[in-house]
């Protein structure tokens, strides 16, 4: 298997191109950035005049054919900035980053949201479960793809609770029922994950009214902590960036090779 990964890595060195992956509207004078998991713990950007500004991403194919963001930055005001300083630390453990207005996420963000959807996603166990469920509660579902299987109604509150219940009647589900059945609601977290699934970055639109959205990345190899740092021009912000991929990063190249795909 080393050998055979050995065999595969190209000698020509990965390509860097400069894109702009999207804008996000700011009315409240702050944008929020974090862990779309700890949300509720942000790194706050303060003091934005309102309007829209444009989000950039650095993003490197290797020549293996894998391509990730290496830095993303959003632009405040034009100019060349003469410094950098740190504004703060982004603890990552769902290999995402959101950027949003603090407006936009008080507004808009749901930790519970309009659906309830029954979701069987082990896929080992997704056939037998549902039968169990189907033969108790009268149920049926569908197989979305090879990892995942949906009830066809939506599960009421009262049934997710008797359906759990009764999972735990068996000795192999009782441990760990919520890896084998689950409700998703598509509250704002789920709405994240969905926009950039298969994807480098994607976009959330919280409020369509006032075109209040949210933009999410992927951190380059995925979970760490990662530094937002500030570029000024004398005390005036011009733009706030977050590395993902540096030097540090690139060293687990040579552990895993995979990562180049």
């Amino acid at each position: 298997m080393w050998n055979w990964h050995k065999r595969k890595q190209a000698d020509e060195p990965p390509t860097i191109r400069q894109a702009m992956i999207g804008e996000l509207h700011i009315s409240s004078g702050t944008i929020l950035l974090a862990d779309p998991m700890y949300i509720e713990s942000p790194v706050r950007i303060q003091g934005v005049p309102p309007g829209r500004y444009s989000v950039w991403g650095m993003i490197v194919r290797y020549p293996e054919g894998g391509e990730r963001l290496a830095r993303i930055g959003v632009r405040l005001r034009p100019g060349v900035a003469q410094a950098r300083r740190p504004l703060g630390l982004i603890p990552v453990d769902s290999a995402t980053v959101v950027a949003v207005d603090e407006r936009a996420y008080q507004a808009g963000w749901r930790e519970v949201g309009p659906a309830r959807v029954g979701c069987l996603c082990s896929p080992a166990h997704n056939e037998q479960v549902a039968r169990l469920i189907g033969r108790k509660f009268g149920l049926k579902s569908h197989e979305v793809n090879v990892l995942r299987s949906e009830f066809d109604e939506p599960i009421s509150a009262e049934m997710e609770e008797r359906i759990i219940a009764y999972l735990q009647t068996f000795p192999f589900y009782a441990e760990h029922t919520l890896f084998y059945f689950h409700v998703e609601t598509n509250d704002t977290f789920h709405l994240v994950q969905e926009s950039i699934n298969d994807r480098l970055w994607g976009e959330v639109v919280l409020d369509a009214g006032s075109g209040h959205n949210l933009l999410v990345v992927s951190s380059g190899f995925g979970d760490g902590s990662y530094s937002v740092e500030g570029l000024y021009d004398s005390d005036e912000l011009r733009c706030v960036e977050i590395e993902f991929i540096g030097p540090a990063q690139d060293k687990l190249l040579q552990a895993f090779p995979l990562l180049r795909y």
